[in-house]
């Protein structure tokens, strides 16, 4: 299995598309399952002739399908496994937060599965558009494509409270949902309806999953200190670092930082053959 990562280079597309990600194997034979943990994205899967299902012990499967597929994937905090059989090629558009609502129109969900996503969203024209990039073999090229075709997509989407949350949240090296109470001067229960309305996620889970990106990007670095990670991240103690961990991963620290695997600096993943 490979990968590669696209930067936006627009700074005003920037704001609402983190990176767009390219999953590719040639191999018939392989295997691969892809471990994605909780994440302050959503992402909009294209893939060439496989389409993502369903399946048992929260592991979803791509099977084989003609034509170009999609699925969404939203905000989650349990580990969501993905498994990959034989020739693959999928591109992941990863949208912000704020980003879903200047291309999407519908509420956000943890998972779309089994529509016809690019239709719904640019016709006839995004599925051909798409057919195109997944026969363009240049990665560079597919994604100076895509970032074009997707500055001519932004729709308008204003909401200044929804957006005020999120800069306080992303801003608040506290992780302290009280504080950004107090610095917007709304009340919890305010907060709390506008992001299940959203983002169909609680504003506290959501700084946790914050907090718990801040603190894997540490982890895969070498030589800082699970104390120092969890003083870093605003985490009371190690303990309680370690007892978030496990709660997003479902392993202890030193098992994720050995499974991690980190796609030029853009992407953490754990994989398994």
């Amino acid at each position: 299995m490979k990968f590669s990562t696209y930067k936006i280079k627009h700074p005003g597309l920037a704001r609402f598309v983190q990176y767009i990600l390219f999953n590719y194997s040639d191999n018939a034979n392989q295997a691969t399952v892809i471990t994605s943990y909780a994440n302050n994205n959503i992402c909009l899967g294209i893939t060439k002739e496989k389409e993502l299902i369903g399946g048992d012990r929260n592991i979803k499967r791509f099977h084989c399908k003609g034509g170009v597929q999609s699925y969404l994937s939203g905000l989650y905090s349990l580990p969501h496994h993905f498994q990959v059989d034989g020739f693959f090629d999928e591109i992941c558009i990863d949208f912000t937060p704020l980003g879903y609502y200047h291309f999407f129109k519908e509420p956000l969900k943890t998972y779309v599965l089994g529509e016809n996503l690019l239709h719904e969203l640019w016709g006839i024209e995004g599925t051909a558009f798409f057919e195109t990039i997944l026969d363009t073999v240049d990665l560079k090229k597919r994604g100076s494509m895509i970032e074009k075709f997707l500055l001519s997509r932004i729709i308008e989407f204003e909401n200044p409270f929804v957006e005020q949350c999120l800069y306080y949240m992303h801003s608040d090296k506290q992780f302290n949902l009280a504080s950004i109470t107090k610095t917007i001067q709304c009340s919890e229960k305010r907060i709390s309806r506008t992001f299940q309305r959203y983002f169909d996620l609680l504003p506290k889970d959501y700084m946790k999953m914050i907090r718990f990106r801040k603190a894997l990007w540490m982890l895969q670095k070498e030589r800082i200190s699970f104390t120092g990670i969890a003083h870093e991240c605003n985490y009371y103690d190690q303990s309680h670092f370690i007892k978030e961990i496990r709660l997003f991963t479902g392993m202890t620290p030193r098992q994720l930082h050995s499974s991690l695997h980190c796609i030029e600096d853009n992407v953490l993943v754990s994989l398994q053959s």
